[in-house]
């Protein structure tokens, strides 16, 4: 049974009151947020109306909505039982733009609905991997599913959009004031204090952003201007189509983001266990499953493909409340917001040092979290070279691609993300450096 950290206020099964949980759910869809700018961008580049990118957004935040509650929950075949929100998936942002330039939004739709179907597929055999999976290579996940944080993290601090744009000192000014107030409040606020760090880390990020003229009055017109109430609607909501030559790249985009997911569970189960030491791998595979679920939701209602949102498990660390009823007001507001497009636009606006400063907090706990997993089982040469290898690799990936820009067609696939190839590389070398060597009994619950 696991055993609540002492540093958590609020643990799964506790019940904050009615005023912390709210504080507490809209902090989680601030970060849920962060990424509505992926539909704008998609609808807009395809030709899209603004009815159109707004109904998109609305599609979108309810699949997440409900993503978020199934993965909250504790059943039989679906669900961790675990705060995972979800969020726009940006890892299939590129595949999303591919089958909306072919086809437009009917081949999204059912091509988010591949991805989502892969994904479960996946699911339900990744409980029988355990032994692929011991703890130094779930920090390994866990440590790279931050780091894909970084650069985007960073670059929102920093105020830069594209390579060789010059450092935006008032973008960083917010980004420095707002990250220290939440710092400031982790620290050395009182009592229940700390549960509310993003909350006016957010607060204040949005005045002095308004203050600089970092985000437009312009922006902010656009917001007051749209209807306080509006159902999502698109005209050709029930038309959904298929594209074969598609299929490979969205079942690999589907496995990346299980690996993702997969990361993101075993946090979860880190900050809800002070005697944790290894995954249960079938509650993963039933969150998995919620995952699936929640991406073929997207494509069903016609949004974007969702995702589990490692920032937002973070954040649960960060604020020391992971109560699974915080998981069911984020998901529910986040449903309701859909339909009131002041409001999520005024979410989808957030200035981007707020977003960076946020991003910078919260995988400052998750990089530190995956750290300690791989130092908890102890450390020898094997796992240094099974760990150390594939963060290498990973790395170089993320920090110079163009090295990689030769790699033999059929290998493609695992250069598609760090995380995928730094997992798939360790998983590899701790089975070729287990031969002549003593085995390990599995964990698995």
């Amino acid at each position: 049974m696991a055993s609540k950290p002492r540093d958590l206020i609020y643990g799964l099964d506790d019940g904050p009151p009615l005023g912390d949980l709210l504080i507490l759910g809209c902090q989680h869809i601030f970060l849920m947020s962060s990424t509505l700018v992926l539909p704008i961008v998609l609808v807009t580049e395809i030709g899209g109306t603004f009815d159109e990118v707004r109904s998109v957004i609305a599609l979108t935040m309810i699949a997440c909505g409900i993503g978020t509650i199934v993965q909250s929950l504790r059943c039989r075949f679906i669900g961790s039982g675990f705060v995972c929100p979800n969020l726009c998936g940006p890892n299939f942002f590129t595949a999303s733009m591919e089958a909306a330039w072919l086809g437009g939004l009917p081949l999204l739709r059912g091509m988010t609905i591949v991805a989502g179907l892969a994904e479960a597929v996946f699911a339900r055999f990744v409980h029988r991997l355990a032994f692929l999976f011991p703890p130094e290579i779930t920090g390994l996940v866990v440590l790279m599913v931050a780091q894909g944080l970084v650069t985007l993290g960073v670059s929102k601090f920093l105020g830069i959009n594209f390579e060789g744009e010059p450092i935006q000192l008032d973008t960083v000014s917010i980004a420095s004031v707002t990250l220290l107030i939440m710092i400031g409040v982790n620290i050395w606020g009182k009592g229940n204090l700390r549960l509310y760090s993003v909350f006016l880390g957010f607060f204040f990020g949005y005045i002095l952003s308004v203050a600089l003229g970092v985000l437009p009055l312009s922006r902010l017109a656009e917001v007051l201007g749209a209807p306080w109430v509006a159902l999502p609607f698109l005209e050709n909501s029930l038309e959904i189509a298929f594209d074969w030559s598609l299929v490979p790249v969205f079942v690999i985009v589907s496995i990346t983001g299980a690996l993702k997911s997969f990361g993101n569970l075993i946090m979860c189960e880190k900050i809800n266990d002070e005697a944790w030491q290894a995954p249960d791998m079938r509650r993963v595979s039933n969150g998995l499953v919620a995952d699936a679920a929640a991406v073929a939701s997207s494509g069903l209602l016609g949004g974007m493909a969702s995702d589990t949102s490692a920032s937002n498990v973070a954040l649960t660390k960060a604020s020391g409340a992971t109560s699974r009823g915080i998981a069911y007001v984020a998901g529910g507001l986040f449903i309701l917001l859909a339909f009131f497009p002041k409001v999520s636009g005024l979410l989808s606006a957030m200035p981007s040092p707020v977003m960076g400063a946020i991003l910078v907090y919260v995988s400052s706990f998750m990089i530190f979290s995956g750290i300690q997993i791989i130092l908890g089982s102890g450390v020898d040469t094997r796992k240094t070279f099974v760990i150390g290898i594939p963060l290498i690799f990973g790395l170089s990936l993320d920090i110079a691609p163009s090295l990689f820009a030769d790699v033999p067609p059929i290998l493609r696939p695992l250069f598609e993300s760090s995380l995928t190839l730094s997992t798939v590389m360790a998983v590899l070398l701790h089975q070729l450096l287990r031969i002549g060597g003593p085995r390990a009994t599995p964990q698995a619950h």
